[in-house]
């Protein structure tokens, strides 16, 4: 158990629970790194990658990718700081991040500093930090 789990609850959808499994984190430099969770903090999230220890600062994340039944149960958010909240969840809608790239499917969790989309098989988890716009295509 982590000492800062209690603090870190409802701020991070990618959090203690993570560690043990494998997800794919995509870095604003382009890197894709393929790997286990083995510890996760505030700032930073360790992954074994090809047997090497690589530590991954949260702020050059883009977006990670992980397995939709890894993100479930609900989130606790904003307390109204921010228009995207828990009132969202269930909607569809497309996200245009800061490099470019669009992504689409449904919200499904929201936090405080991350949004988790489903699209077909996967979860993406975004931080709201790389996030140019959201458009909410429908509504549930």
């Amino acid at each position: 158990m982590s000492y800062y789990q209690g603090k870190r609850r409802g701020f991070y959808i990618i959090d203690e629970r993570f560690v043990g499994r494998s997800i794919e984190v995509y870095t604003i430099d382009g890197s894709k790194l393929m790997g286990l969770v083995d510890e996760v903090t505030n700032h930073e999230i360790g992954m074994l990658v090809e047997n090497a220890a690589v530590i991954v600062s949260r702020q050059a994340i883009v977006y990670v990718v992980t397995g939709q039944s890894d993100v479930h149960g609900y989130g606790e958010c904003c307390d109204k700081e921010y228009v995207l909240d828990e009132d969202l969840i269930g909607s569809d809608a497309d996200i245009k991040l800061v490099n470019g790239q669009d992504l689409n499917g449904r919200i499904v969790k929201i936090s405080r500093n991350e949004v988790a989309l489903l699209h077909q098989n996967k979860a993406y988890v975004i931080p709201r930090g790389v996030i140019s716009y959201i458009k909410i295509l429908k509504r549930l």
